[in-house]
């Protein structure tokens, strides 16, 4: 059993890495629909099943440091299954924006979020709507996407569900790819 100061200790020396602005990992390029499919493989276990859409062709890669992008992508979808009932969706897709950014979506049909807890509390550390957990999941997330040039953007309704969209730029080889449709997966 961990004690109070050695959780303490380890949040603080957490938030202490996640306020340096350079990440410690060297950037590398990670292929979005493996670490997805990773994602969603390690929670199949978890009812609801996340439905995962993929797009059926082109480069969806990004510059990032693997571990860390699973570990962020993974604490939202983490987030949708524990808000979702069992009965719900969880849906996980990869698509582009007007901009051909990468955007990474998580939806489900959980309890939502107030607008208050949305603009005052969300993202904020040690804020949680969890009975456990320690509520640096989703600032953590936040603090790692903007520092690869993205953002995550965040929609809910109470009673209704949550839509987080997580922008990525897309590591360009040559030209800009094009969406060429989506395939739907079952993880």
């Amino acid at each position: 059993l961990e004690t109070v100061a050695h959780v303490e200790a380890r949040m603080r020396g957490l938030m202490a890495q996640l306020q340096e602005k350079r990440s410690i990992d060297p950037t590398r390029t990670v292929a979005l629909p493996s670490t997805l499919e990773a994602i969603c493989r390690r929670r199949r276990a978890q009812l609801p099943v996340v439905d995962l859409m993929l797009p059926s062709a082109g480069d969806w890669s990004v510059g990032a440091h693997p571990e860390r992008l699973e570990r962020v992508i993974g604490h939202i979808v983490q987030n949708a299954l524990e808000a979702t009932p069992e009965d719900g969706k969880v849906i996980v897709r990869l698509d582009a924006d007007d901009d051909d950014r990468i955007r990474v979506v998580v939806q489900d049909t959980g309890r939502g979020m107030s607008e208050a807890f949305l603009r005052d509390r969300l993202a904020r550390p040690f804020e949680t709507t969890k009975s456990s957990g320690m509520g640096i999941g989703v600032y953590e997330t936040r603090q790692y996407i903007r520092e690869l040039g993205g953002d995550v953007h965040f929609e809910s309704e109470e009673g209704v569900g949550t839509c987080v969209t997580i922008v990525l730029p897309r590591m360009v080889r040559g030209s800009l790819i094009e969406d060429q449709g989506v395939i739907s997966q079952h993880g």
